[in-house]
């Protein structure tokens, strides 16, 4: 029950706490051990964690219940149908490719910026690439982490991607 209250901001002493359902100015709320509730002397509200924090959030008990779970990492079955499952899977698959380009496309990026200002730096045979080519795998490495969706969905930005590949393999030779 301490737990719960605390999630809401109210600091409990001594198993007591101001009352946040009416102006309180001495702690009247009393939290009871062992998670068996709350009780304010003063206004007569009471019941336990999930009716706390629904009067509080100013939600029903169901949509309380599942901020607590959410707070304190209690995972929540919920009933699905097929259709649901099979949206949520598609959901999470799209999930896994999108960080699975970002993952690939910035380290491909990153190495080819390195290689990038290393010819800048030494003026070296690949120095004018270098030059022509650096503020623009910048701004792709700054989409990436700002909007990686939106490379991600970017034609362009791909094929672009696919080539920084292609020239690293073929920097040496």
């Amino acid at each position: 029950m301490q737990q719960a209250v605390e999630y809401c901001g109210l600091r409990v002493i001594k198993d007591k706490c101001l009352c946040p359902f009416h102006k309180d100015q001495h702690p009247s709320m009393k939290i009871y051990p062992d998670g068996k509730g709350y009780y304010c002397f003063a206004c007569g509200s009471g019941g336990d964690q999930v009716k706390f924090v629904a009067r509080y959030l100013g939600v029903n008990n169901y949509d309380a219940a599942k901020e607590l779970a959410q707070a304190f990492g209690i995972p929540i079955e919920e009933p699905v149908t097929y259709r649901e499952k099979r949206e949520a899977e598609k959901k999470k698959r799209c999930r896994r490719e999108k960080d699975e380009f970002t993952r690939y496309a910035r380290k491909w990026l990153m190495v080819y910026r390195s290689l990038l200002c290393e010819a800048v730096r030494t003026q070296d045979r690949h120095f004018w690439e270098g030059l022509g080519n650096l503020s623009y795998v910048d701004y792709l490495l700054e989409c990436l982490e700002q909007c990686p969706e939106q490379v991600y969905a970017d034609k362009k930005a791909v094929s672009e991607i696919g080539k920084v590949e292609r020239r690293v393999t073929d920097w040496y030779s």
